[in-house]
């Protein structure tokens, strides 16, 4: 079956990752995707998992910093922001 419309849709790809990897606890990442949003997400379960996502401006703008500071640090905060900088460029 083919839908009108869709026949040309390529679902998003991951252009760059980061992960904290907590043994015996939390797992986080934060990624960047092909249609211009950052993800981050938690959790090892369906269950107990969480995602956020902004556009790589509202990024920029700080929309996620406060999380990103407290699942994975200022270094990989450093670390996206120069990445979406590059990219934006």
């Amino acid at each position: 079956m083919v839908f009108k419309g869709r026949q040309n849709y390529e679902a998003p790809k991951k252009l760059r990752e980061w992960i904290n990897d907590i043994a015996d606890g939390e797992l986080y990442q934060i990624f960047v995707s092909s249609d211009n949003k950052v993800w981050c997400t938690s959790g090892r379960v369906a269950h107990s998992s969480a995602a956020a996502s902004t556009s790589w401006g509202g990024f920029l703008g700080g929309e996620l910093n406060e999380l990103v500071l407290k699942t994975m640090g200022q270094e990989v905060l450093n670390e996206v922001t120069s990445y979406l900088e590059q990219k934006n460029t």
